[in-house]
């Protein structure tokens, strides 16, 4: 019985350490790789988001595992608003523009508030982005050197 409570209480405490630990691009020069997936309720685009913060903006780009953008987007952070560089033509549409302009400000937000989701009940659409570890892409650009 003791075991099984000692074991429980280990889990527990395991667990919390196994927890994302969202950053956000913060110092000039800075990088953040994530995970990204955006889910509609027809589809979703999974890949790779990278940020990256050039002291006035924050840049960043999701891309699919074969280097094909899907956006390219900036982070104003004096002015807080987000501007569209790239589109891609599935979702290059006045309205959708729109939509994903305040949802990725909202995801910004929750990202310097230690949150890695977004979610817009109105369109059903779903922005998780969850870290990806900075030693193992630090490791592989040693070696591609």
């Amino acid at each position: 019985m003791c075991l099984r409570l000692i074991s429980i209480v280990v889990l527990c405490l395991s667990s919390t350490s196994l927890r994302a630990q969202y950053v956000f691009p913060n110092k000039v020069g800075e990088k953040c790789r994530y995970k990204a997936m955006i889910e509609m309720p027809k589809a979703y685009i999974g890949g790779v988001c990278i940020m990256y913060n050039d002291s006035t903006h924050i840049n960043a780009s999701i891309f699919n595992e074969f280097g094909i953008s899907a956006l390219d987007f900036s982070y104003d952070l004096k002015k807080d608003k987000v501007k569209l560089h790239y589109v891609m033509k599935l979702l290059d549409r006045w309205y959708v523009k729109r939509v994903l302009k305040k949802d990725l400000r909202n995801l910004i937000h929750n990202l310097q508030a230690g949150l890695g989701e977004y979610r817009n009940n109105k369109y059903k659409l779903t922005y998780t982005l969850f870290p990806i570890s900075n030693d193992i892409i630090d490791n592989q650009d040693e070696i591609d050197q």
